[in-house]
């Protein structure tokens, strides 16, 4: 295993360009610290045969799940098609995600101009960071890991998706997860069985303990297990690392079965098209570019779209399943009329508001990722401030006066040694959203569009309950009186002609620096586009895989929700093929 070097410094360089040009810029100076690196490149496993039984396209979490799993059957061939690269030592750094929107990692999209938010960014367009390479955007997402609540797979089921209940999906939940921590080792709501490592940041600042004792000053549960109740309560994070490393989809699942001689994973592969006949409505293979050559390989059983909630239903409609009208403008035969990418669903609320405190800590900046003996405790013993995710490690959950629910995230660690951060997340938000085809080329950016505080709902009013909330959380509780915690003071340059801190102020901040939690899903949601076995609707051979068909979005991040959909996906596939 020979060395290769770590960038650190991606950040201050432009994003077109390449990791490796990145790689070499810093490879003298990286030489001469001598910092021993794994050689962590997930090069092409296999050659790619003429056809498979099964086609998963997308190394995200519900892609890397399913082709584990399909590939435990000896007689199954399997191909793991990804456009992206492999994941790099600098993915591995939970405290790095803030630095990874700007590299390869990240598709780069961007959202169409909003009304009422994202004032804040170039015309209005909020950043849509999307994971591109092994693992997809779980090595690119902040690895918290929540599931939602009992009655939001109650729900699913009951809008008419038999199945999807709390109690057919808790088993998934399970097997997926590998919980070392202490307190969860003999609870029915958690396993240390499965490929998800789960474990609390290796770091502990005494400035979340703050954040728990003051939540308890204000009534709310101290040191809840959010992930069978997140429901007016404060904890700590659980977070999908493993001795302070990141844990992606592809680490717990890919990795350590890529020797399979019937699993064949290709890299920089990018699906154009699922070629469908349009007479029998039957999946026949995929096409795909490798290496600047169009190619074409067949499925013997199913294509599994896996692509996540914007690239699956991009995939769907140059393929010809989508809303007629739309294809038609586009000059896509219509294979399948079905409502693909409407009703696009996320979490999206306010990031950060910053707090002043009497005391000095670690930060997360670009020195302190670059620096070598911050990197060398992560590295060699999985410790320090690099391990924390973007430097948090806190959740709140409060409900607003409207009755929906709302998560505060607390980073006790921020660019800032005397400073901490919370943001504020809408857990049930009314606005909606949809993507649809810029054109019929497979190589251009689908258009993606959000409400964020539209259509005079309470969006704007949850979200100025917890932008107050977070204010009352520490400058009305002893705990963070203690190391004399308060709102900054510097307002926000877009809303200084504002009286600071009043509800007009709030309004302006949210409508500012509107904020993405990276959750989109339900873009082919089941009951519509696919049915209840995750199958497309109408087309044989042919299941989407991903958070894109949650008709539903649960309180809680969508990492393990992605998950056991995949493991829920993969065990109805085995089942169906198995008959």
């Amino acid at each position: 295993m020979k060395n290769i070097l770590i960038i650190f410094t991606i950040f201050i360089f432009s994003s077109s360009l390449t990791l490796s040009q990145l790689y070499q810029s810093n490879y003298g100076q990286y030489q001469q610290q001598e910092i021993p690196f794994r050689e962590n490149n997930f090069i092409d496993n296999r050659p790619i045969l003429r056809e498979y039984d099964f086609i998963v396209i997308g190394a995200g979490p519900g892609g890397c799940v399913v082709a584990n799993r399909l590939s435990e059957n000896q007689n199954w061939s399997v191909l793991l098609l990804e456009a992206g690269q492999d994941e790099s030592t600098y993915t591995d750094i939970p405290a790095a995600l803030l630095f990874l929107d700007t590299t390869d990692y990240n598709w780069g999209y961007i959202a169409e101009p909003a009304k009422n938010g994202c004032f804040g960014f170039k015309n209005n367009r909020c950043p849509w960071p999307k994971g591109k390479g092994m693992g997809g955007s779980s090595t690119i997402n902040a690895l918290i890991y929540t599931r939602g609540k009992k009655e939001d797979y109650d729900t699913i089921a009951a809008l008419g998706n038999d199945g999807w209940g709390y109690n057919d999906v808790l088993p998934y939940f399970l097997k997926s997860e590998n919980n070392s921590i202490p307190e969860y080792q003999n609870s029915p709501f958690h396993s240390q069985k499965g490929n998800l490592h789960v474990e609390r940041v290796r770091y502990h600042s005494t400035r979340v303990d703050k954040f728990i004792e003051a939540g308890g000053e204000l009534g709310l549960k101290k040191n809840i297990d959010y992930t069978i109740d997140p429901e007016h309560g404060v904890s700590r994070f659980q977070v999908a690392t493993l001795n302070g490393h990141r844990v992606s989809a592809s680490k717990a699942f890919i990795r350590p079965v890529k020797n399979r001689q019937n699993l064949h994973v290709a890299i920089l592969s990018k699906v154009t098209r699922i070629i469908i006949d349009p007479n029998t409505k039957k999946t026949i293979g995929v096409e795909f570019i490798k290496k600047g050559k169009i190619r074409t390989v067949y499925s013997k059983k199913e294509v599994i779209l896996s692509a996540g909630p914007i690239n699956s239903p991009k995939l769907l409609m140059l393929s010809g399943i989508g809303p007629k009208y739309d294809l038609k403008n586009h000059g896509i035969p219509v294979i399948q009329d079905l409502p693909v990418g409407k009703t696009l669903l996320d979490h999206y609320g306010t990031f950060a508001l910053k707090f002043e405190v009497n005391q000095t800590g670690p930060v997360i900046t670009k020195a302190a990722i670059s620096d070598k003996h911050l990197f060398e405790e992560w590295f060699k013993y999985g410790r320090g401030p690099l391990t924390a995710p973007a430097g948090a490690d806190g959740l709140g959950y409060v409900r607003a006066p409207s009755g929906k629910g709302v998560e505060l995230i607390f980073a006790p660690i921020s660019d800032e040694p005397n400073m901490f951060i919370i943001g504020t997340v809408l857990l049930q938000p009314d606005a909606r959203g949809n993507v649809t085809l810029k054109n019929n080329n497979p190589l251009d950016p689908p258009i993606m569009s959000y409400g964020y505080y539209e259509n005079n709902t309470t969006d704007l009013e949850d979200n100025v309950f917890a932008l107050k909330y977070a204010v009352k959380l520490v400058e009305e509780t002893q705990a963070f009186k203690d190391i004399a915690a308060k709102l900054s003071p510097i307002p926000y340059p877009k809303c200084t002609h504002i009286p600071f801190k009043s509800d007009d102020y709030w309004v302006c901040l949210s409508q500012h620096l509107t904020n993405t939690w990276h959750h989109q899903c339900s873009t082919c949601r089941m009951g519509d586009v696919v049915n209840n076995k995750l199958q497309v609707i109408g087309i044989q051979g042919l299941r989407v895989v991903d958070s894109s068909v949650l008709p539903y979005i649960p309180h809680g991040h969508t990492y393990a929700p992605t998950l056991m959909i995949g493991e829920k996906g993969a065990d109805m596939i085995r089942s169906f093929w198995s008959k």
